[in-house]
Protein backbone atom coordinates (compact mmCIF):
# COMPACT_ATOMS: atom_id res chain seq x y z
CA UNK A 1 0.00 0.00 0.00
CA UNK A 2 1.13 3.35 -0.70
CA UNK A 3 2.13 6.20 2.13
CA UNK A 4 -0.76 8.59 0.07
CA UNK A 5 -3.50 5.57 0.94
CA UNK A 6 -2.13 4.76 4.58
CA UNK A 7 -2.13 8.13 5.30
CA UNK A 8 -5.91 8.57 3.51
CA UNK A 9 -6.83 5.39 6.29
CA UNK A 10 -5.01 7.04 9.02
CA UNK A 11 -7.02 10.03 8.46
CA UNK A 12 -10.13 8.64 8.03
CA UNK A 13 -9.70 6.43 11.09
CA UNK A 14 -8.83 9.64 13.35
CA UNK A 15 -12.27 11.52 11.85
CA UNK A 16 -14.43 8.84 12.63
CA UNK A 17 -13.38 8.51 15.80
CA UNK A 18 -14.13 11.97 17.07
CA UNK A 19 -16.70 12.51 19.50
CA UNK A 20 -19.46 14.99 18.61
CA UNK A 21 -18.16 18.31 20.39
CA UNK A 22 -18.73 22.16 19.22
CA UNK A 23 -14.73 21.76 18.16
CA UNK A 24 -15.45 19.20 16.13
CA UNK A 25 -15.67 21.65 12.95
CA UNK A 26 -11.69 23.48 14.12
CA UNK A 27 -10.61 19.52 14.00
CA UNK A 28 -12.01 18.42 11.11
CA UNK A 29 -10.73 21.71 8.93
CA UNK A 30 -7.22 20.89 10.75
CA UNK A 31 -7.24 16.90 9.84
CA UNK A 32 -8.68 18.03 5.86
CA UNK A 33 -5.61 20.72 5.76
CA UNK A 34 -2.98 17.86 6.91
CA UNK A 35 -4.78 15.46 4.26
CA UNK A 36 -4.21 18.15 1.55
CA UNK A 37 -0.58 18.83 2.26
CA UNK A 38 -0.04 15.24 2.50
CA UNK A 39 -1.38 14.01 -1.24
CA UNK A 40 0.46 16.97 -2.16
CA UNK A 41 3.38 16.01 -0.65
CA UNK A 42 3.28 12.41 -2.18
CA UNK A 43 1.72 13.07 -6.00
CA UNK A 44 3.92 13.23 -8.66
CA UNK A 45 4.55 16.29 -10.36
CA UNK A 46 3.51 16.92 -13.56
CA UNK A 47 4.63 18.56 -16.81
CA UNK A 48 1.84 18.64 -18.86
CA UNK A 49 -2.05 18.91 -18.59
CA UNK A 50 -4.42 18.30 -21.59
CA UNK A 51 -8.10 19.77 -21.36
CA UNK A 52 -10.99 18.48 -23.11
CA UNK A 53 -12.36 20.91 -26.02
CA UNK A 54 -14.86 23.43 -24.48
CA UNK A 55 -18.10 25.37 -26.06
CA UNK A 56 -17.59 28.56 -27.22
CA UNK A 57 -15.48 31.01 -24.51
CA UNK A 58 -16.48 34.43 -23.36
CA UNK A 59 -14.25 37.19 -22.23
CA UNK A 60 -12.66 37.41 -19.14
CA UNK A 61 -14.71 39.28 -16.45
CA UNK A 62 -12.34 40.44 -13.64
CA UNK A 63 -13.19 39.99 -9.99
CA UNK A 64 -14.30 43.85 -8.57
CA UNK A 65 -10.83 45.39 -7.96
CA UNK A 66 -10.54 47.02 -4.28
CA UNK A 67 -12.13 50.64 -3.92
CA UNK A 68 -9.61 53.12 -4.47
CA UNK A 69 -7.67 54.90 -1.62
CA UNK A 70 -8.85 58.45 -1.63
CA UNK A 71 -5.95 60.90 -1.68
CA UNK A 72 -5.10 64.66 -2.10
CA UNK A 73 -3.65 65.27 -5.58
CA UNK A 74 0.39 66.89 -5.73
CA UNK A 75 0.61 70.63 -7.06
CA UNK A 76 0.93 70.90 -10.52
CA UNK A 77 4.63 70.67 -11.93
CA UNK A 78 5.16 73.95 -13.59
CA UNK A 79 8.19 72.92 -15.01
CA UNK A 80 8.32 73.45 -18.83
CA UNK A 81 10.43 73.57 -22.17
CA UNK A 82 12.62 76.12 -22.45
CA UNK A 83 11.67 78.82 -24.27
CA UNK A 84 12.48 79.05 -28.08
CA UNK A 85 15.02 82.27 -27.88
CA UNK A 86 17.14 80.54 -25.17
CA UNK A 87 17.85 77.37 -27.45
CA UNK A 88 18.93 79.31 -30.41
CA UNK A 89 19.47 76.68 -33.32
CA UNK A 90 18.42 73.80 -31.13
CA UNK A 91 15.24 74.95 -31.63
CA UNK A 92 15.42 74.11 -34.92
CA UNK A 93 14.10 69.96 -35.82
CA UNK A 94 16.89 67.69 -37.42
CA UNK A 95 16.39 64.34 -38.29
CA UNK A 96 19.86 62.85 -39.72
CA UNK A 97 19.28 59.76 -41.69
CA UNK A 98 21.62 56.65 -39.48
CA UNK A 99 23.88 54.49 -41.94
CA UNK A 100 23.38 50.80 -42.24
CA UNK A 101 24.17 48.59 -39.01
CA UNK A 102 27.67 47.20 -39.65
CA UNK A 103 26.59 44.26 -42.13
CA UNK A 104 29.29 41.64 -40.27
CA UNK A 105 26.73 41.85 -36.81
CA UNK A 106 23.48 41.71 -39.47
CA UNK A 107 22.92 38.16 -39.82
CA UNK A 108 20.78 37.14 -37.03
CA UNK A 109 18.27 40.12 -37.67
CA UNK A 110 18.35 39.36 -41.56
CA UNK A 111 14.32 38.43 -42.76
CA UNK A 112 15.53 37.22 -46.16
CA UNK A 113 14.49 33.29 -45.99
CA UNK A 114 13.06 32.66 -42.55
CA UNK A 115 10.72 30.30 -41.99
CA UNK A 116 12.28 27.96 -44.14
CA UNK A 117 13.83 25.92 -41.91
CA UNK A 118 12.99 27.47 -38.56
CA UNK A 119 10.98 30.88 -37.55
CA UNK A 120 14.16 33.64 -37.45
CA UNK A 121 14.03 34.63 -33.25
CA UNK A 122 14.40 37.86 -32.39
CA UNK A 123 14.25 39.90 -28.83
CA UNK A 124 14.45 43.44 -27.70
CA UNK A 125 15.11 44.15 -23.63
CA UNK A 126 14.94 47.60 -22.88
CA UNK A 127 13.03 50.15 -20.94
CA UNK A 128 9.97 52.65 -20.58
CA UNK A 129 10.60 53.02 -24.78
CA UNK A 130 9.71 49.82 -25.81
CA UNK A 131 7.80 48.31 -22.70
CA UNK A 132 4.70 50.37 -24.78
CA UNK A 133 3.64 52.93 -27.18
CA UNK A 134 4.64 52.52 -31.58
CA UNK A 135 8.64 52.03 -31.44
CA UNK A 136 8.21 48.26 -31.96
CA UNK A 137 4.93 47.78 -33.32
CA UNK A 138 6.68 49.86 -36.32
CA UNK A 139 9.59 47.10 -36.35
CA UNK A 140 7.19 44.78 -36.81
CA UNK A 141 5.29 46.08 -39.82
CA UNK A 142 8.25 46.68 -41.66
CA UNK A 143 9.00 42.81 -41.11
CA UNK A 144 5.05 42.34 -42.09
CA UNK A 145 5.22 44.66 -44.95
CA UNK A 146 7.76 42.04 -46.35
CA UNK A 147 5.17 39.57 -46.47
CA UNK A 148 6.38 37.94 -43.43
CA UNK A 149 4.11 36.25 -40.34
CA UNK A 150 5.04 38.20 -37.21
CA UNK A 151 4.28 36.37 -33.36
CA UNK A 152 4.98 36.80 -30.21
CA UNK A 153 6.38 33.59 -28.34
CA UNK A 154 7.50 34.57 -24.83
CA UNK A 155 5.06 36.17 -23.16
CA UNK A 156 6.40 37.83 -20.30
CA UNK A 157 4.65 38.02 -16.59
CA UNK A 158 4.70 42.04 -16.56
CA UNK A 159 0.36 42.23 -17.25
CA UNK A 160 -0.70 44.65 -14.69
CA UNK A 161 2.55 46.54 -14.53
CA UNK A 162 1.91 50.12 -15.43
CA UNK A 163 3.09 51.31 -18.86
CA UNK A 164 3.36 48.40 -20.29
CA UNK A 165 1.61 47.00 -23.06
CA UNK A 166 2.14 42.98 -23.87
CA UNK A 167 1.56 42.34 -27.47
CA UNK A 168 0.36 38.58 -28.05
CA UNK A 169 -2.30 38.78 -25.24
CA UNK A 170 -5.71 40.39 -25.83
CA UNK A 171 -6.79 40.62 -22.04
CA UNK A 172 -5.80 39.71 -18.34
CA UNK A 173 -6.89 39.80 -15.11
CA UNK A 174 -4.20 39.72 -12.09
CA UNK A 175 -4.68 39.01 -8.39
CA UNK A 176 -3.53 41.55 -5.49
CA UNK A 177 -1.46 38.20 -4.34
CA UNK A 178 1.40 38.79 -6.83
CA UNK A 179 4.65 40.80 -6.27
CA UNK A 180 7.08 41.66 -8.14
CA UNK A 181 10.61 41.50 -8.72
CA UNK A 182 13.00 43.07 -10.88
CA UNK A 183 16.51 42.24 -12.17
CA UNK A 184 17.24 45.87 -12.37
CA UNK A 185 16.54 46.63 -9.21
CA UNK A 186 17.61 43.65 -7.29
CA UNK A 187 20.49 43.57 -4.67
CA UNK A 188 21.92 40.56 -5.01
CA UNK A 189 22.58 37.88 -8.18
CA UNK A 190 18.43 36.83 -9.20
CA UNK A 191 17.38 34.05 -10.73
CA UNK A 192 15.43 34.86 -13.35
CA UNK A 193 13.68 34.15 -16.67
CA UNK A 194 14.36 35.73 -19.87
CA UNK A 195 12.00 38.76 -19.41
CA UNK A 196 14.16 39.59 -16.18
CA UNK A 197 11.54 39.98 -14.30
CA UNK A 198 9.43 37.43 -11.90
CA UNK A 199 6.30 37.24 -10.76
CA UNK A 200 5.60 36.02 -7.05
CA UNK A 201 2.56 34.42 -5.42
CA UNK A 202 1.75 32.48 -2.57
CA UNK A 203 -1.77 30.22 -1.89
CA UNK A 204 -4.93 32.65 -1.48
CA UNK A 205 -7.59 34.09 -2.83
CA UNK A 206 -5.75 37.35 -4.61
CA UNK A 207 -3.45 35.02 -6.33
CA UNK A 208 -4.76 34.37 -9.51
CA UNK A 209 -4.13 35.11 -12.98
CA UNK A 210 -6.58 35.19 -16.40
CA UNK A 211 -4.96 35.25 -19.74
CA UNK A 212 -6.86 35.96 -22.87
CA UNK A 213 -4.57 34.64 -25.57
CA UNK A 214 -6.86 35.22 -28.28
CA UNK A 215 -6.38 37.76 -31.13
CA UNK A 216 -7.64 40.52 -31.31
CA UNK A 217 -10.61 39.33 -33.38
CA UNK A 218 -11.33 36.81 -30.44
CA UNK A 219 -9.82 33.94 -32.45
CA UNK A 220 -7.94 31.36 -30.91
CA UNK A 221 -4.33 30.28 -32.78
CA UNK A 222 -2.29 28.76 -30.14
CA UNK A 223 -1.77 24.73 -29.91
CA UNK A 224 0.02 25.01 -26.72
CA UNK A 225 1.05 27.29 -23.44
CA UNK A 226 3.79 26.56 -21.49
CA UNK A 227 4.30 27.87 -17.94
CA UNK A 228 7.60 28.93 -17.36
CA UNK A 229 7.95 28.98 -13.41
CA UNK A 230 9.84 27.64 -9.96
CA UNK A 231 8.20 26.63 -7.49
CA UNK A 232 11.11 25.90 -4.24
CA UNK A 233 9.36 23.52 -1.93
CA UNK A 234 6.49 22.50 -4.65
CA UNK A 235 3.34 23.85 -4.68
CA UNK A 236 -0.28 23.32 -6.28
CA UNK A 237 -2.00 25.54 -9.40
CA UNK A 238 -5.64 25.49 -10.10
CA UNK A 239 -5.65 25.44 -14.09
CA UNK A 240 -8.97 26.23 -15.89
CA UNK A 241 -8.85 26.74 -20.03
CA UNK A 242 -11.20 27.81 -22.58
CA UNK A 243 -14.07 28.36 -19.70
CA UNK A 244 -13.60 24.57 -19.10
CA UNK A 245 -13.71 22.93 -15.66
CA UNK A 246 -10.73 23.25 -13.18
CA UNK A 247 -8.06 20.82 -13.08
CA UNK A 248 -5.38 20.95 -10.13
CA UNK A 249 -1.40 21.00 -11.17
CA UNK A 250 1.11 19.29 -8.94
CA UNK A 251 4.46 21.19 -9.33
CA UNK A 252 8.02 19.87 -8.80
CA UNK A 253 9.94 21.44 -5.81
CA UNK A 254 13.61 22.21 -6.86
CA UNK A 255 16.22 25.36 -7.34
CA UNK A 256 15.92 24.98 -10.80
CA UNK A 257 13.28 26.81 -13.38
CA UNK A 258 10.06 24.06 -14.41
CA UNK A 259 7.76 24.34 -17.12
CA UNK A 260 4.09 23.34 -17.79
CA UNK A 261 2.61 23.09 -21.24
CA UNK A 262 -1.24 23.27 -21.31
CA UNK A 263 -3.32 21.09 -24.56
CA UNK A 264 -6.65 20.61 -25.41
CA UNK A 265 -8.17 19.43 -27.83
CA UNK A 266 -8.40 22.27 -30.29
CA UNK A 267 -6.53 25.43 -29.45
CA UNK A 268 -5.63 27.07 -26.42
CA UNK A 269 -8.18 30.59 -26.09
CA UNK A 270 -7.68 31.65 -22.13
CA UNK A 271 -6.43 30.10 -19.09
CA UNK A 272 -6.92 30.52 -15.59
CA UNK A 273 -4.63 29.78 -12.92
CA UNK A 274 -4.24 30.53 -9.69
CA UNK A 275 -1.54 29.27 -6.95
CA UNK A 276 -3.60 27.04 -4.38
CA UNK A 277 -0.46 25.66 -2.73
CA UNK A 278 3.27 26.81 -2.25
CA UNK A 279 4.98 29.84 -3.52
CA UNK A 280 5.21 30.01 -7.15
CA UNK A 281 7.83 32.33 -8.90
CA UNK A 282 6.51 32.94 -12.43
CA UNK A 283 9.03 33.74 -15.35
CA UNK A 284 6.69 34.17 -17.98
CA UNK A 285 4.87 31.28 -20.39
CA UNK A 286 5.86 30.60 -24.17
CA UNK A 287 3.02 30.49 -26.51
CA UNK A 288 2.99 27.84 -29.14
CA UNK A 289 0.85 28.71 -32.40
CA UNK A 290 -1.07 25.83 -34.51
CA UNK A 291 0.91 27.37 -37.41
CA UNK A 292 4.26 28.89 -36.59
CA UNK A 293 5.05 32.19 -37.77
CA UNK A 294 8.43 33.37 -39.55
CA UNK A 295 9.41 35.15 -37.18
CA UNK A 296 9.48 35.26 -33.56
CA UNK A 297 9.73 38.99 -32.14
CA UNK A 298 9.62 39.02 -28.54
CA UNK A 299 9.62 42.33 -26.34
CA UNK A 300 10.91 42.62 -22.85
CA UNK A 301 10.26 46.11 -21.70
CA UNK A 302 10.03 47.23 -18.13
CA UNK A 303 9.67 50.85 -17.06
CA UNK A 304 12.24 52.86 -15.54
CA UNK A 305 14.48 50.03 -16.30
CA UNK A 306 18.60 49.97 -16.68
CA UNK A 307 21.63 47.57 -18.43
CA UNK A 308 22.08 46.32 -14.91
CA UNK A 309 19.25 43.84 -15.35
CA UNK A 310 21.58 42.24 -16.99
CA UNK A 311 24.57 42.76 -14.57
CA UNK A 312 22.82 41.53 -11.70
CA UNK A 313 20.90 38.16 -13.04
CA UNK A 314 22.66 34.96 -12.83
CA UNK A 315 23.73 33.68 -16.65
CA UNK A 316 23.57 30.29 -15.97
CA UNK A 317 20.24 30.07 -14.66
CA UNK A 318 18.69 32.32 -17.30
CA UNK A 319 20.37 30.02 -19.92
CA UNK A 320 18.29 26.85 -18.35
CA UNK A 321 15.16 28.86 -18.04
CA UNK A 322 15.11 29.10 -21.80
CA UNK A 323 14.26 25.64 -21.96
CA UNK A 324 17.01 24.69 -25.14
CA UNK A 325 15.32 27.93 -26.79
CA UNK A 326 17.37 30.50 -28.25
CA UNK A 327 17.56 33.66 -30.22
CA UNK A 328 19.11 34.66 -33.60
CA UNK A 329 19.37 38.23 -33.07
CA UNK A 330 19.24 39.78 -29.79
CA UNK A 331 18.63 44.40 -29.33
CA UNK A 332 19.28 45.91 -25.92
CA UNK A 333 17.91 49.55 -25.53
CA UNK A 334 19.06 51.14 -22.16
CA UNK A 335 20.59 54.41 -20.78
CA UNK A 336 17.76 56.82 -20.66
CA UNK A 337 17.42 55.83 -17.00
CA UNK A 338 20.96 56.11 -16.16
CA UNK A 339 21.68 59.16 -17.91
CA UNK A 340 19.00 60.82 -16.21
CA UNK A 341 20.82 60.60 -12.99
CA UNK A 342 22.32 63.40 -11.62
CA UNK A 343 25.34 61.44 -9.99
CA UNK A 344 26.15 59.82 -13.37
CA UNK A 345 29.85 58.54 -13.93
CA UNK A 346 30.98 57.41 -17.37
CA UNK A 347 33.26 55.19 -15.67
CA UNK A 348 31.01 53.29 -13.23
CA UNK A 349 28.58 52.74 -16.37
CA UNK A 350 31.23 51.26 -18.35
CA UNK A 351 32.15 49.08 -15.66
CA UNK A 352 28.49 48.30 -15.45
CA UNK A 353 27.99 47.92 -19.03
CA UNK A 354 31.35 45.47 -19.28
CA UNK A 355 29.04 43.16 -16.94
CA UNK A 356 26.02 43.06 -18.29
CA UNK A 357 27.14 42.19 -21.67
CA UNK A 358 29.89 39.54 -20.35
CA UNK A 359 26.58 37.66 -19.18
CA UNK A 360 24.65 38.37 -21.83
CA UNK A 361 27.25 36.54 -24.36
CA UNK A 362 27.01 33.79 -21.40
CA UNK A 363 23.49 33.14 -22.70
CA UNK A 364 23.55 33.91 -25.85
CA UNK A 365 27.21 33.75 -27.33
CA UNK A 366 26.46 33.13 -31.03
CA UNK A 367 23.70 35.59 -31.36
CA UNK A 368 23.70 38.65 -33.60
CA UNK A 369 23.67 42.11 -31.11
CA UNK A 370 22.55 45.41 -31.66
CA UNK A 371 22.78 47.93 -28.93
CA UNK A 372 20.46 51.06 -29.51
CA UNK A 373 21.32 53.72 -27.33
CA UNK A 374 19.25 56.87 -25.89
CA UNK A 375 17.25 59.40 -27.19
CA UNK A 376 18.29 63.02 -26.50
CA UNK A 377 17.01 64.18 -23.42
CA UNK A 378 15.67 68.07 -22.33
CA UNK A 379 16.17 69.91 -19.65
CA UNK A 380 12.86 71.24 -17.88
CA UNK A 381 12.76 74.49 -16.89
CA UNK A 382 10.67 76.19 -14.52
CA UNK A 383 10.13 80.07 -12.93
CA UNK A 384 13.24 81.38 -12.22
CA UNK A 385 15.82 78.61 -13.62
CA UNK A 386 18.27 79.24 -16.70
CA UNK A 387 19.58 76.05 -16.70
CA UNK A 388 22.46 74.07 -18.77
CA UNK A 389 19.77 73.20 -21.42
CA UNK A 390 22.67 70.33 -22.44
CA UNK A 391 22.82 68.56 -19.20
CA UNK A 392 20.94 65.46 -19.95
CA UNK A 393 22.36 65.73 -23.71
CA UNK A 394 25.93 65.27 -22.92
CA UNK A 395 25.17 62.39 -20.02
CA UNK A 396 23.05 60.56 -23.16
CA UNK A 397 26.16 61.18 -25.42
CA UNK A 398 28.72 59.88 -23.12
CA UNK A 399 26.31 56.45 -23.07
CA UNK A 400 26.05 56.02 -26.61
CA UNK A 401 29.77 56.59 -26.92
CA UNK A 402 30.65 54.13 -24.56
CA UNK A 403 27.88 51.89 -25.52
CA UNK A 404 29.82 51.73 -28.79
CA UNK A 405 33.30 51.05 -27.34
CA UNK A 406 32.30 48.54 -24.86
CA UNK A 407 29.78 46.61 -27.19
CA UNK A 408 32.49 46.38 -29.85
CA UNK A 409 34.00 43.85 -27.58
CA UNK A 410 31.29 41.76 -27.58
CA UNK A 411 30.03 41.77 -30.70
CA UNK A 412 27.66 44.13 -30.32
CA UNK A 413 27.16 46.92 -33.23
CA UNK A 414 25.20 50.32 -31.69
CA UNK A 415 22.88 52.55 -33.25
CA UNK A 416 22.93 56.41 -32.13
CA UNK A 417 19.23 57.14 -31.28
CA UNK A 418 20.44 60.56 -29.97
CA UNK A 419 22.56 61.20 -33.55
CA UNK A 420 18.99 60.62 -35.33
CA UNK A 421 17.62 63.68 -33.55
CA UNK A 422 20.75 65.74 -34.70
CA UNK A 423 22.61 65.14 -31.88
CA UNK A 424 22.85 66.82 -28.43
CA UNK A 425 19.95 69.25 -27.38
CA UNK A 426 18.10 67.69 -30.88
CA UNK A 427 14.55 67.05 -28.45
CA UNK A 428 14.21 70.10 -28.36
CA UNK A 429 14.27 70.35 -32.38
CA UNK A 430 11.86 67.37 -32.26
CA UNK A 431 9.26 69.37 -29.60
CA UNK A 432 8.14 72.08 -32.23
CA UNK A 433 8.04 69.60 -35.16
CA UNK A 434 5.19 69.64 -36.63
CA UNK A 435 3.74 67.01 -35.17
CA UNK A 436 5.92 66.65 -32.26
CA UNK A 437 7.88 64.14 -32.25
CA UNK A 438 8.67 63.88 -28.41
CA UNK A 439 6.13 64.74 -25.63
CA UNK A 440 6.79 67.72 -23.37
CA UNK A 441 8.65 65.74 -20.63
CA UNK A 442 11.90 65.67 -23.17
CA UNK A 443 12.08 62.25 -22.27
CA UNK A 444 9.73 59.92 -24.08
CA UNK A 445 8.82 60.34 -27.75
CA UNK A 446 5.31 60.79 -29.25
CA UNK A 447 3.51 57.91 -31.22
CA UNK A 448 4.72 60.13 -34.57
CA UNK A 449 8.43 60.28 -32.86
CA UNK A 450 8.25 56.22 -32.43
CA UNK A 451 6.96 55.30 -35.83
CA UNK A 452 10.40 57.72 -37.16
CA UNK A 453 12.42 55.89 -34.72
CA UNK A 454 11.15 52.56 -35.60
CA UNK A 455 11.42 53.22 -39.00
CA UNK A 456 15.13 54.51 -39.10
CA UNK A 457 16.21 51.41 -37.13
CA UNK A 458 14.27 49.34 -39.15
CA UNK A 459 16.17 50.56 -42.09
CA UNK A 460 19.14 50.14 -40.83
CA UNK A 461 18.71 46.58 -39.66
CA UNK A 462 17.99 45.87 -43.39
CA UNK A 463 13.82 45.14 -42.80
Amino acid sequence: MSLASLLKLGLMSAIEQIEPSPLNPLILTALLASAALCFASTAHAQDHLHFLAGAAVGDLVCPSPPEPLSHTAPPADQAQPPPAEALGELARAVVREQPMVDPATLAGFDPRGAGERRPLRIAVWGDSHVAAGAFMPTLIDRLQARGLTVATRYLPPSMGRANVRLRGLRGFCVGPGWSTELAYAARERLQVGPALINRVAAGGLGSYLWLDLRSPDRQAHLRTVRIVYRAPEGGILDIAVNDGPERQAVLEPGSGSRTLDLETDGEVATVRLRVSRGRIVLHGFVLEPSAPPQVGFDVFGTPSSTARGWANLDPAYLAGALHGETYDAVMLEYGTNDGSDPRFEPDRYAAGLQTALANLRQVFPHAACVLVGPPDRGVLWRPGDTPNVLTWSRHMQAIAAIQARVGAGFGCASWDWQALMGGPGGGYGWLRHGPPLIGRDLTHMTSAGYRLTGEALARSLGF
